[in-house]
């Protein structure tokens, strides 16, 4: 009983997390991530497992689909299958990322042995920070890696401290979940549990360089193992596939954005800015850099 009430924030974070979702336009589904994902998932998830798609143009080799067998694929498959109406599905999967994101920072300063308070301050904060607007209505699946992005952490500082193959395992748990789509945004999650191993050997003096690195090497492995599936994708496509890159997110367009101001106040993802003959992207958009008053809110 002690524990349930020592963790009734995160039974708060979750209302706040969901019934605002549910209760924002209902019946209308939302133009995100795939659209096969609302028409059709058990066909999805039939092409996904094939890097070759015969069904569009003469063939080619397909950008990222293979992600989709899991789990984003898998849920929408299985919501279909037990009727829930799409929209329902969809809110219920943004607010899952979102639940998921501010419970793994509930973890991870918890972890840190940080006061119920501080942490509950924290698990919203990262929760429903702005950067969320930047993915969540047209690619809401890269949101995956900044959801499991405490939770790598976490389980980083446990495997250091608690040795054995446990925490690792449930590191590469982590990753295989949330890593299938987007290489890029994994990567740069993997930094911060990446710059914990020399943090726990010379400034916290928790471990030494060479159990650190047996740690290291049990992440490593484990997470390896877990993601042939993607990364074999990720080769393949790379070799073969059309260049999308120098189409879309080029290096130019995407430094452009992430400038110091947009970033300090949770914003800077190029997408979020774009717009064309049916206007912006990302509606709130117009909002948060056009209004001073909100400007002004996200800066505190």
């Amino acid at each position: 009983m002690s524990r349930l009430r020592e963790r009734w924030p995160l039974f708060v974070l979750a209302g706040v997390c969901y019934v605002p979702l549910l209760l924002t336009a209902p019946d209308e589904v939302g133009a995100d991530t795939k659209t096969y994902l609302y028409l059709d998932p058990s066909r999805l998830l039939a092409r996904a497992v094939s890097m070759w798609d015969p069904n569009i143009g003469m063939g080619t080799v397909t950008h990222q689909n293979i992600g989709y067998l899991f789990p984003m694929g898998p849920f929408f498959w299985l919501t279909d299958r037990v009727g829930l109406p799409m929209w329902t599905a969809q809110r219920l999967w943004l607010g899952s990322i979102l639940f998921l994101a501010g419970a793994g920072v509930w973890f991870l300063m918890r972890t840190l042995r940080w006061e119920t308070v501080p942490t509950t301050v924290a698990a919203f904060a990262y929760a429903l920070t702005p950067f969320t607007l930047t993915l969540a209505a047209r690619i809401s699946v890269i949101l995956l890696p900044f959801a499991g992005l405490p939770w790598m952490i976490a389980f980083t500082i446990r495997a250091i401290r608690n040795r054995g193959w446990r925490d690792p395992a449930l590191f590469a748990l982590v990753v295989l979940t949330v890593g299938g789509v987007n290489a890029t945004a994994l990567v740069f999650a993997g930094v911060a549990p990446l710059l914990w191993f020399p943090f726990a050997i010379w400034g916290t003096r928790e471990t030494t360089w060479q159990d650190a690195a047996r740690t290291f090497a049990r992440i490593g492995a484990l997470t390896l193992v877990t993601s042939l599936w993607w990364i074999a994708g990720l080769v393949t496509q790379g070799g073969y596939g059309i260049e999308i890159l120098r189409y879309t997110e080029t290096a130019k367009v995407v430094a452009a954005a992430s400038v110091a101001p947009e970033v300090l106040r949770g914003l800077g993802y190029w997408f979020f800015y774009g717009s064309d003959r049916l206007g912006p992207w990302i509606e709130p958009s117009v909002d948060y850099t056009q209004r001073l008053w909100l400007i002004g809110v996200t800066y505190q």
